[in-house]
């Protein structure tokens, strides 16, 4: 009569202890993976190249550009799957920012020229007590463009792992004192979102204006 021999030694059961703890680690990671989330973020994300007709700002005038202008007008947030600093699907304020800068490379030594402002965010129309215009200065006189800056609110209802659309219009800013622009204008343009709780979020893009655009 044969005995078998089903004894497992303590030896083999340690082995196959060290061996299985490494499967069970990859398998338990994989689900967290999974599930991680993308940072909030903000971008520019459309803009128009068209003979555009550009509000004055505080003014009822209009002017109506003669050569293509490439102007921004619309910026998104992206939130993340579980984000912190705001409550998914429900209202709240966001503190926005938009500046726009002076063109590099066009030296005025005398006379203003018009740049940009926003005339309107998300639809609502800015306050003159929300926008700035600041000339360079010569003997406390104005000369050269502005460079201006919106700061307001906007009430907004950020989806959870998605992206939400803004749209922007930007207007003319400052005046013009009879001086004539004959050089490519490019005006950079920098975006500061503020979310509830949150850090500042930034993007930058550009406002271009071609020589002839009659605008400035």
């Amino acid at each position: 009569m044969t005995i078998e021999n089903t004894n497992v030694s303590r030896r083999t059961l340690v082995k196959g202890a060290a061996w299985s703890l490494p499967v069970v680690a990859v398998a338990a990671a994989t689900p967290l993976a999974a599930a991680s989330t993308t940072a909030n973020g903000v971008a520019w994300t459309d803009s128009s190249t068209s003979l555009l007709a550009l509000r004055v700002l505080d003014s009822a005038s209009v002017i109506t550009a003669t050569a293509l202008v490439t102007v921004p007008t619309e910026f998104s947030i992206t939130t993340g799957t579980a984000t912190a600093g705001f409550s998914a699907l429900a209202a709240q304020d966001a503190t926005v920012s938009i500046n726009v800068g002076r063109p590099a490379g066009i030296n005025i030594p005398l006379g203003t020229a018009r740049g940009f402002g926003v005339y309107s965010v998300d639809g609502v129309a800015t306050a003159a007590g929300e926008r700035t215009a600041t000339y360079n200065q010569v003997l406390g006189a104005n000369i050269g463009f502005p460079a201006t800056t919106w700061t307001g609110t906007r009430s907004v209802t950020l989806p959870s792992n998605g992206t939400l659309a803004i749209p922007v219009e930007f207007g003319l800013a400052g005046t013009n004192s009879g001086i004539s622009v004959s050089l490519l204008a490019s005006f950079p343009v920098s975006l500061t979102v503020t979310l509830p709780g949150g850090t500042p979020l930034t993007a930058s893009t550009t406002i271009s204006v071609p020589v002839g655009a009659g605008i400035l």
